[in-house]
């Protein structure tokens, strides 16, 4: 009988099904492929990202990504970066591990804040990048941005004001409350201290052993007096104790109503800053002016920073701690999935080595040489052991950006983490701006920028500084009229060509603080004080005296209560212990005649508690 080594009627239909789900692969493998990750992508950054083409290269363990555009989470119609061609070089181990270990990448035809043609998608759902974005925004809610005023001075007819709006009314109401409260607990406690009846047995003590001779009294009789003497003198120190505990309980009550008084004092300083701007007074104060104009601009370059910052937080967490991340989607129950890392093996993702060195040349407006490098971003930086540092460079003289010099370290090996970056801009197309509340625009030019940036756990610093001396200006004054103020700020910025700004940044993230300096704001200053000046220090004084004639009949009792709880309780403890001192001296006057009588020319030390 003939065998048959092979059944071709079963092989045939195997192989085709073999050569079609190559041919399905083939097709669709990269597309899958690119589609993921930049859902993947997307949602790790918290902002779209798009990929125009990927290929998988098998044979070489390497991903080449072209096209590839991520969007500003904050402007959407721009782009943080964008990339002809990355192409990234993976571990083989790693990738059977199911991690992503990157050994190498490079990167052709980056560009900066380059222009979209179709807004991206705003940050959405409940994810941590999301919430990431929505926090930052509340970050900068919390900055009081003021609104600077030009409303000409002679507009100033008259100032009226509500008692109910002002915060002085009920601050003084609250304090008056505590003051009534704090004079009937000092009265209950002078009450309760009661050393009348120690001061009277010592008084009858003394004027019994002042009309005895203690020479009758026998050498018992004098022990027995000096011992009374002794047990009396205990009871007035006891006494005098119990004094000194209502002195301080004294003081620190007249300090808490001192405090009280204070805070009135502040909210009338507030009272005062709004009825001022119902009045929409000119400001001339050189920081307000600028904290008005440069605001916004420098609240967004921070913001920047500490978005990314944030980020980094969550996904380079210090130390092995078991990490929980969504599992995988299921029609119900999908749960989490707990990462347990260990020493000694590879994390989830980790990019060892990126360098970046190419040269754009011709007239593109970034021609120049790149260089730029990235060492340990890991997702786990305590089994990396060494901080992620990220650098880049640039130099082409004559382009649109000079010199780039950036600089980033993030370093979680510890739970003292401390993310940190400096970016120095020579050269470069300042970008144009309007000043808020002036019908003007500001086009700064070719200048230079400097960009610090610091967060210490929750502890933020920085520094963003801005410096051009070909500044352009224009007005824009359609459908409205420009007052005299107005005016007189054009005529002062118009002038002006050079513009240097500095803004800084500190406080933490629940608390920040932006203080701002520039040329221009103590320009406008000086010039507004010089014209408006005493105009707008004569409405200040009707605006505090208007304040001040609502609020009199609340602060002024306050301030006497006050007064009279703290001059009550000096005086009845000052007269307390003055009383025990008498008794006390007279005490020790009578033991010294006790004790001489039983052995003369022998002084014993007067007792003193």
């Amino acid at each position: 009988m003939k065998v048959k080594v092979f059944r071709w009627k079963a092989i045939g239909p195997l192989l085709g099904l073999f050569l079609l789900l190559g041919l399905v692969v083939w097709i669709f493998a990269e597309p899958v492929a690119r589609d993921t990750t930049e859902e993947a992508s997307t949602e790790l950054l918290g902002t779209e990202v798009d990929i125009g083409k990927l290929n998988l290269l098998p044979r070489h363990a390497s991903v080449e990504l072209r096209a590839l555009e991520i969007a500003d989470p904050f402007v959407l119609t721009r782009n943080l970066l964008e990339a002809d061609a990355i192409r990234l070089k993976l571990n083989p181990a790693a990738l059977a591990e199911k991690k992503i270990v990157i050994e190498n990448f490079t990167l052709s035809g980056m560009r900066f804040g380059t222009h979209r043609k179709t807004p991206a998608r705003p940050p959405t759902g409940k994810g941590f990048t999301p919430q990431v974005y929505r926090a930052v925004q509340q970050w900068t809610d919390q900055f009081k941005v003021p609104l600077l005023s030009l409303t000409p001075v002679d507009t100033i007819r008259q100032l009226v004001l509500n008692p109910d709006q002002l915060t002085t009314v009920k601050q003084a109401e609250r304090a008056l409350a505590r003051t009534d409260s704090t004079r009937k607990a000092l009265e209950q406690t002078f009450s309760r201290l009661d050393i009348r009846p120690t001061i009277d047995s010592a008084q009858a003590l003394v004027r019994r052993l002042a009309a005895t001779d203690p020479k009758t009294l026998g050498l018992q009789g004098a022990r027995q007096a000096v011992q009374s003497v002794q047990q009396t003198l205990n009871e007035v120190g006891a006494a005098r104790k119990r004094l000194d505990s209502l002195e301080r309980n004294a003081r620190a009550a007249v300090t808490f109503l001192g405090e009280g008084v204070e805070q009135v004092h502040q909210a009338t300083q507030q009272d005062v800053a709004f009825a001022k701007s119902l009045l929409k007074l000119p400001t001339f104060a050189a920081p307000e002016i600028g904290t008005a104009l440069f605001g916004k601009v420098s609240i967004d370059r921070f913001k920047q920073a500490l978005y990314w910052a944030e980020l980094a937080q969550k996904y380079m967490p210090p130390g092995l701690l078991p990490r929980p991340r969504p599992g995988p989607q299921r029609l119900r129950a999908a749960g989490s999935t707990i990462d347990f890392p260990k020493a000694r093996e590879f994390p989830q993702f980790l990019l060892q080595q990126g360098s970046i060195d190419f040269a754009i040349g011709g007239t593109s407006p970034v021609r120049g040489a790149y260089a730029a490098s990235v060492q340990g971003l890991t997702s786990a930086p305590a089994l990396y052991g060494r901080p992620a540092v990220i650098s880049v460079g640039r130099r082409a003289a004559g382009s649109a950006v000079a010199a780039v010099d950036i600089g980033a370290v993030i370093n979680h090996l510890t739970a003292h983490t401390h993310d940190s970056v400096n970016a120095r801009l020579r050269g470069i197309q300042l970008p144009s701006f309007d000043l808020p509340g002036l019908p003007f625009r500001m086009t700064p030019g070719i200048g230079s920028a400097d960009l610090v940036f610091s967060m210490r756990g929750s502890a933020l610093s920085g520094r963003w500084a801005v410096r051009s001396n070909k500044v352009a200006w224009t007005a824009d004054t359609a459908g409205r009229k420009s007052n005299d103020i107005e005016r007189l700020v054009w005529r002062v910025i118009g002038g002006l060509n050079d513009l240097s700004l500095v803004a800084q940044l500190g406080g933490t993230f629940s608390s920040p603080q932006l203080s701002i300096a520039s040329n221009l704001d103590q320009a406008i200053a000086q010039r507004l004080k010089a014209v408006v000046g005493e105009e707008v220090a004569r409405a200040e004084r009707m605006v505090r005296a208007k304040v001040d004639s609502l609020v009199a009949d609340k602060v002024k009792p306050l301030k006497r209560q006050v007064a009279e709880v703290q001059a009550q309780a000096t005086q009845r403890i000052g007269g307390e212990r003055q009383r025990l001192d008498k008794v006390e001296e007279e005490l020790n006057a009578q033991l010294k005649r006790m004790t001489e009588g039983l052995a003369p020319g022998l002084e014993l030390p007067k007792i003193k508690l």
